[in-house]
């Protein structure tokens, strides 16, 4: 059977930069081992092939970290393996990042991660709408050694999530261009773009729970309708401007990633900073305030609710400072989008998939106000990128971590749709 390749349109451009780079892949994380390389690197004779077997766990699977790193990097942040064995020697998690796959029978769509800091640099340099191009191929022409793909995304939604459910495949093939067409509308401002892509997962979600597949495609066609603009901005009218309730929904969000493994410290400092930034002893005593949870004196009263007004200042400060660079939130949505999106063909959870690239550049955003503000209201397409990365590399590569994210994004109260929204449009 034929295989076809679905990438970002500049997948091409991609080449490891190796030694230079400021992040190596081979660091802060485990690197699991395919069956058929752990063979080749335990066949493998003289000081490499016993370097190897005394740096592996057969059992798991693993090489044995030195502190943090590879024991195969070497002091010129250089693979070992490559250089002594060959690039075909290295093994599929070496060969195959920073590319995520998901497989759709006859389909493979193939993006490079946020969490390889030249594959961010190269997404968020663009300032067109985010394309894709599908052609026939194999692996090889695509960098890929064979990958199983990612299926089971919401594993407590239902017990079997491996079946590709074809029929809603389709539909939701053509709900994503519809989520792409919402988010790349630069008409809008990009948050209430994104507010609209999570109502409408929200709303198609019914439907996908009772198995009413036809009646997604007729919502489609009402998202195509001048009057649902209209409809969809009375809604957003109640979401707005509540500003003590967004600071709150934010501080807890920020709270549930401080609770997350922590995979490089820069990811902590990033957290922290956007903590201390916006959510210090004072911010939190005007939020419990405002939330009726604070008795205070009235000069008290006074000091946090300027601090709310502060805070609000701020936050629409730096808007109008990024907004002719938009586009980088504008395609961090997209990407997330693309990769995870069409995973509920096998889970059938439309609306989690939605809610994570919505929070997801909820939190980016939030953590670059706090950098902003700490750089005394300067924020680089480099500062852009570090954030990106660290947070794709904090959610997207630890499995505990991506999991125990989805589970939460699906049931916790504070991730309902009008909560969201709140945060989106306040």
């Amino acid at each position: 059977m034929k295989m076809n390749y679905r990438t970002v349109s500049y997948y091409q451009e991609f080449h490891c930069i190796g030694g230079i780079c400021e992040d190596s892949c081979c660091e802060n994380w485990e690197i699991d081992l395919d069956d058929a390389s752990l063979k080749q690197y335990m066949k493998q004779g003289g000081a490499f092939g016993k370097r190897l077997k005394d740096n592996t766990r057969v059992k798991d699977k693993q090489f044995i970290l030195n502190g943090t790193r590879c024991p195969f990097l070497n002091d010129d942040n250089l693979c070992d393996i490559y250089i002594e064995m060959g690039e075909n020697c290295l093994c599929e998690t070496c060969t195959n990042f920073p590319r995520h796959v998901e497989e759709f029978d006859n389909l493979k769509e193939v993006s490079l991660t946020m969490s390889c800091p030249e594959a961010s640099r190269i997404m968020l340099a663009k300032k067109d709408k985010m394309t894709f191009v599908c052609k026939e191929g194999n692996d090889g022409e695509y960098g890929l050694k064979h990958i199983e793909p990612v299926r089971s995304l919401a594993f407590w939604k239902r017990p079997t999530v491996n079946k590709l459910d074809k029929p809603l495949f389709d539909i939701l093939f053509d709900a994503r261009q519809l989520l792409f067409d919402i988010l790349q509308n630069r008409e809008e401002p990009i948050a209430k773009r994104a507010a609209t892509a999570l109502v409408f997962a929200y709303e198609i979600q019914d439907f996908i729970d009772q198995n009413e597949y036809d009646k997604i495609r007729r919502k489609m066609e009402n998202y195509r309708k001048p009057e649902k603009k209209e409809l969809l901005d009375k809604c957003y009218a109640k979401h707005e401007k509540r500003v003590a309730e967004k600071e709150e929904w934010m501080r807890q969000i920020l709270n549930m990633f401080e609770g997350l493994e922590t995979i490089k410290e820069e990811w902590t400092e990033l957290l922290n900073d956007g903590m201390k930034t916006m959510h210090g002893e004072e911010e939190l005593a005007g939020i419990l305030l405002s939330a009726g949870l604070l008795e205070t004196s009235e000069e008290e009263e006074e000091e946090n609710s300027s601090f709310l007004q502060n805070y609000a200042l701020s936050y629409q400060q730096f808007l109008d400072y990024y907004q002719d660079k938009e586009y980088e939130y504008e395609h961090i949505l997209v990407y997330y989008i693309f990769n995870y999106f069409l995973g509920a063909s096998y889970d059938h959870d439309v609306f989690t998939k939605v809610k994570f690239a919505v929070v997801s550049y909820l939190v980016i955003r939030e953590l670059d106000i706090a950098v902003w503000l700490k750089q005394q209201k300067e924020f680089l397409y480099e500062d852009q990128v570090k954030v990106a990365h660290a947070y794709s590399k904090e959610v997207e590569h630890s499995y505990n971590n991506f999991e125990s994210l989805q589970l939460v994004l699906s049931a916790h109260p504070i991730l309902d749709v009008d909560h969201i929204l709140v945060g989106l449009l306040s």
